[in-house]
């Protein structure tokens, strides 16, 4: 047993490599500026809608997705996934025999956008519910561990990219088409489940109690279930509305003479940000509770907001509080996850998940268009940094309300023993 212990780590590090692989989608805005030229477009809400499409193809598909992991394991999935991410590349890569956007528009919301959201959905369903089955004693810290992959997807695809577009952003797709294909299914063949011995381990936090496995109806009639869909749903909008929209808030705030230094830079930097906030918040976790991690997590992203909305033209400042913001961000895809698995237990883990994980897509939506559309509106990101401060309010109180909950019920139960 200890000899297994030892070894399951193999299990979260590669999960943070295909995570990291997925959070690529984190550096998308770079393929706005090559495509705004290629077509002509002076807007930016339509290229912005296909990071959009993928959140809600994701959103749709993740539930099937844990079905599929529950039922069959996390090879078939994963590989399944890489497989569909790239053939939506290759339909990225096949826009170039299309001059005028009303044609390559499809193309391109299909295969940078549905195609993805899919591949996305099918993998993502694995690692981090993975990670929590081999550590149901450090949940917090395992699943912070792959999380912090996606987080850093940036930092390690952005110098990519950014070679790739000087031969053209077309047979760009196509090369990080094929990245994605190699590197993800290589290693997701050989993930496997962890034996039933380590259904025994508990958290080591006496304060984060061990749930009996729930199904999903069960799950969706649960208090504690809606509470953290609407709090997800709310306290994405920021870190995704400024995700999505990183590159064009640049743009617009920062002078063109610095832009080709601050760009790279502020993506780098704010993702090993987004990575580190995820092993930080899953630790913090483990320490505290699900419920007043979030609770801090939300404090923080409000008063980061604020600030940003005043320094986002400074560029000494910019990427500093965007990192707080990318950081917080990183954070929920640890709090979240883990939290699921603390309240419903593991069995099911994979479709409940991916039940709470739906309004990452509703976010995803109302964060990177709506971004967008305030933007191209008012001509101006200013006012949607506090339509986001509003979101993350929302999703403070709804925590809050969570945690009285909990404390009341805990009282219930010690009475009545």
């Amino acid at each position: 047993m200890v000899n297994r212990k030892a070894n399951r780590w193999i299990y979260p590090l590669m999960g943070l490599i295909i995570s990291a692989m997925l959070g690529g989608i984190y550096a998308f805005s770079l393929y706005y500026p090559p495509l705004q030229e290629a077509y002509n477009l002076n807007v930016v809400s339509p290229l912005a809608l296909a990071f959009s499409i993928i959140t809600i193809s994701y959103s749709l598909f993740i539930i099937p997705a844990g079905v599929i992991y529950d039922r069959l394991g996390p090879r078939i999935p994963v590989v399944s996934g890489a497989c569909v991410i790239f053939s939506g590349y290759i339909l990225g890569w096949y826009m170039q025999n299309f001059e005028d956007w009303e044609r390559a528009a499809l193309l391109y919301y299909i295969g940078l956008g549905f195609l993805p959201g899919l591949g996305i959905a099918l993998i993502d369903a694995v690692p981090r519910p993975l990670a929590s089955k081999w550590f149901p004693d450090k949940t917090g810290t395992a699943v912070g561990t792959v999380a912090f992959g996606f987080g850093i997807g940036a930092a390690v695809v952005t110098p990519i990219i950014k070679y790739f577009l000087t031969q053209g952003v077309f047979l760009t797709f196509l090369y990080m088409g094929s990245i994605y294909f190699v590197v993800i299914s290589l290693l997701g063949i050989f993930l496997r489940e962890p034996p039933s011995e380590f259904r025994k381990l508990t958290p080591t936090n006496s304060e984060i109690e061990k749930s009996e496995d729930y199904s999903l109806i069960q799950a969706l009639k649960d208090k504690r279930f809606h509470i953290l869909w609407f709090s997800f749903a709310f306290s994405s909008f920021a870190g995704l509305m400024v995700i999505g929209n990183a590159v064009p808030i640049l743009e617009e705030s920062i002078s063109p003479e610095n832009l080709k230094l601050i760009i790279p830079t502020f993506l780098i930097l704010t993702s090993f940000c987004n990575a580190g906030g995820r092993i930080f918040w899953g630790n913090l976790l483990d320490r505290m509770g699900p419920w007043r991690a979030m609770e801090m997590n939300f404090m923080v992203t409000v008063v980061a907001l604020i600030l940003l909305s005043f320094c986002y033209s400074n560029q000494y400042l910019v990427i500093p509080i965007g990192g707080v913001i990318y950081a917080n961000y990183g954070g929920l895809l640890a709090l979240f996850p883990s939290a699921v698995a603390l309240f419903f237990g593991k069995k099911y883990l994979g479709r409940i998940y991916g039940a709470v994980f739906t309004s990452w897509g509703v976010a995803g939506l109302m964060g990177a268009v709506g971004g967008g559309y305030i933007r191209d509106l008012t001509g101006s990101y200013f006012q949607a940094f506090y339509v986001a401060v509003v979101f993350s309010i929302l999703a403070l109180f709804l925590v809050y309300r969570g945690s009285r909950i909990h404390k009341s019920e805990a009282q219930n139960r010690d009475r009545n023993f």
